[in-house]
């Protein structure tokens, strides 16, 4: 199917002209192209949060163990606090049983354990130089802490490339402008 609007078709030398008119009638807008370590961090990042994920399927399999093997947590409202985590240690079960509640048990203290550890680190990484400034600025509001922040700053690259809220809303897809 051909398509008859002429603008529509997309050519080198139709590019190039289209680059050339915004160059001359400087209505072009900037790029921002990430760093090494903008990609760097960003990668850091979600693997930090890969591990978040697996914890919490690692909590619901707990969940899930205790419940089909008939123990239901009632001496508390929440769970993973250190009453729940006692009693799932103090269970009264036997043979195999046992060896996968600690396996879990072993998986859950493993995976908190390397999540803090990257935590530390991206702290470590909020101070460098380029981030510092703007990771504290960030910190500032309501519910925004070193991770986010840190992460906002590795995706977006540098905010002031955006003349008005409009166009970083844009740039988020929230709003067209």
């Amino acid at each position: 199917m051909a398509i008859t609007n002429n603008r529509r078709v997309k050519t080198d030398k139709r590019d190039a002209g289209n680059i050339a008119r915004c160059l001359a009638l400087k209505t072009y807008s900037e790029v921002y192209v990430p760093s090494a370590e903008d990609n760097a961090i960003k990668d850091f990042i979600r693997m930090r949060d890969d591990h978040m994920k697996m914890l919490k399927s690692t909590k619901q399999q707990i969940l899930a163990f205790t419940l089909r093997n008939g123990f239901k947590f009632e001496e508390g409202k929440t769970y993973w606090t250190l009453k729940h985590m006692s009693w799932l240690r103090t269970l009264k079960i036997d043979g195999v049983f046992k060896e996968t509640l600690d396996e879990y048990l072993v998986t859950y203290e493993q995976l908190l354990d390397r999540i803090e550890r990257l935590d530390q680190r991206i702290e470590e990484l909020a101070l460098g130089e380029k981030y510092n400034e703007n990771v504290k600025m960030l910190n500032c509001f309501i519910g925004i802490k070193t991770h986010t922040s840190l992460s906002f700053l590795a995706e977006i690259g540098d905010f002031n490339r955006f003349a008005k809220a409009g166009n970083f809303s844009s740039f988020l897809g929230l709003t067209t402008w």
